[in-house]
């Protein structure tokens, strides 16, 4: 099934929780730190993802296809996504902590780290459920 990104882009800018990023020579839309952007000129349609880091990487092609089934569900998979990898990388380092056998504040700080990626994991999880 081939993604049809005009048709996603434009759900994007119907989606009045997408906020609005156009520009001069584009026109973009922003949910949940995921960017949908339609150069004026080429047309060319493209969605990029944060993933934690000062700059946007545009989706993999197994990223692009979690868009099948649209716009803000497509956001949602990737959001939950991201946080999956997030906890995980969270877990091993407070088990390397534990490990060490010291009571120390690395262990309170990844422990709130990870207790705010789950609020919002469970979070993002009501709206894809409220979705269906």
């Amino acid at each position: 099934m081939r993604l049809d990104l005009e048709k996603i882009f434009n759900q994007a800018v119907q989606d009045h929780g997408s906020a609005n990023l156009d520009s001069k020579g584009y026109q973009s839309r922003m949910m949940h730190g995921v960017q949908i952007v339609r150069d004026d000129k080429t047309k060319k349609i493209q969605i990029f993802n944060p993933g934690g880091k000062n700059y946007y990487e545009e989706l993999t092609d197994e990223q692009y296809d979690l868009f099948q089934k649209g716009w803000r569900r497509g956001v949602y998979d990737l959001v939950l996504e991201q946080y999956k990898k997030r906890l995980e990388v969270l877990e091993k380092k407070i088990a390397e902590e534990v490990s060490k056998k010291k009571a120390n504040a690395s262990i309170s700080g990844f422990t709130k780290q990870r207790l705010s990626i789950m609020n919002k994991y469970f979070k993002i999880t009501q709206k894809k459920n409220e979705q269906k």
